[in-house]
Parts: C-alpha cells; sequence; structure tokens
C-alpha cells in the first residue's frame, strides 16, 4: 500500500456510513492546519481511502479520519491499510501512541481497532455525542 499525502478528501463512504465522517469542507479546512496531516490511501493503482491524522504532542498522534471507499470495502483493505499507516507513523513520524474515537455501536469499527491492539479508555456519553476513546500504545523497535 502506499500512502500519498493529500489535501483533500477524494473517496466516499457508503450512504449510511456518512454520519461518522467529516464533511469533505470540513476535511479540507482540517489539513490546513500545521497539527494535521493526510493521506490518500492506495493499494497498486486503485485509490481505496483516505487517512487524516492531528499531532497532539511529540509522538502523539490521533487518528482522526479514517476510511475505506465504500465500493472497496470487505476486501480486506481497512486492516491492512491501517496496520501499514501505524507502521508509516512510527518509522516516519516517531509516532508512540496513536488514539482515536468511533460512534458507539459501530461493531466494524470496534472490531478492526480492537484487532490491532487499540484498548478502549472510556465512552463519552453526552446528549450530541456518544463515541468511544481508544488508544495504541506503539513501543519503539
Amino acid at each position: 500500500m502506499q500512502f500519498i499525502p493529500s489535501n483533500e478528501i477524494k473517496v466516499s463512504v457508503l450512504p449510511e456510513q456518512r454520519p461518522w465522517v467529516c464533511s469533505p469542507d470540513m476535511i479540507r479546512r482540517m489539513v490546513q492546519r500545521e497539527d494535521t496531516i493526510a493521506f490518500d490511501i492506495w493499494e497498486e493503482k486503485q485509490l481505496v481511502g483516505f487517512a487524516m491524522l492531528r499531532k497532539f504532542q511529540e509522538g502523539e498522534w490521533f487518528l482522526w479520519e479514517y476510511m475505506i471507499a465504500g465500493e472497496q470495502q470487505g476486501r480486506g483493505y481497512g486492516r491492512k491499510a491501517l496496520r501499514e499507516l501505524i507502521r508509516l507513523m512510527k518509522t516516519q513520524y516517531g509516532m508512540h501512541t496513536m488514539t482515536t474515537t468511533y460512534i458507539w455501536g459501530h461493531a466494524v469499527a470496534a472490531r478492526l481497532y480492537e484487532s490491532l491492539g487499540f484498548e478502549q479508555t472510556d465512552v463519552v456519553d453526552e446528549p450530541d455525542c456518544h463515541e468511544v476513546n481508544m488508544v495504541l500504545h506503539c513501543p519503539q523497535e
């Protein structure tokens, strides 16, 4: 897989998944921040996904957006790309901790993150937000 720096999202998720991701306009604004990086995710010559991360402090990154294109889902790209993204962030950006969230009840996201070693830290349960916070500690090799 290849991770090509990006300044906008070029893939779309399935219609029922749209509430789980930021709008393209919001993503365009967020990638302009100095503490944010984004990647188009390619498998050979096929664009399959998008990832956007925000740096909190040295070695600590928040996986802000992570998605596999709707038409590419169910082919194993999600796990493969996230595993390789973690490796990239460790080797090229010195990451030792990655955090992320998912919408409570999103079982596919929960299984994906847990399968790669993320652990639940807490649940945000507010009137307009019901998210699960996750963390991955990455020992340096």
